[in-house]
């Protein structure tokens, strides 16, 4: 039975973000927007031998700077995400996320990404 790995399917997902210029992490203790924080959602053991379906949040997060800049960020972003990522469904345009720093809810975007594991 392969065991499974999920902080190294997620490293690889941050580490994709980062190759297109995304600044990512999957500790939101450590993220300063704009940035990427990506977090596992659920498991589907679908697999034999231990293998399954990782299902992954992408959160691309921007300053809370105002409706327009927000929106021109995380659209670079998104720009960006998509030429080393290939989301399952919609991206949701109408995210908030509170990080662990402190202050109100800031303006994101949401991707999700089924990652099949071995």
């Amino acid at each position: 039975m392969t065991e499974l790995d999920i902080t190294a399917v997620l490293g690889g997902v941050v580490a994709a973000l980062r190759r297109a210029g995304v600044r990512a992490g999957v500790d939101p203790r450590d993220l300063n927007p704009p940035c990427a924080w990506v977090t596992g959602r659920s498991i589907a053991h679908d697999l034999l031998g231990g293998g399954g379906t990782v299902t992954a949040d992408v959160y691309l997060i921007a300053p809370d700077t105002g409706a327009a800049q927000a929106l021109w960020a995380l659209s670079g972003m998104l720009t960006k995400a998509l030429t080393v990522l290939e989301p399952d469904g919609d991206t949701s345009l109408s995210e908030r996320v509170t990080l662990p720093g402190g202050g109100g809810p800031l303006p994101a975007f949401r991707l999700t990404l089924d990652i099949e594991t071995c």
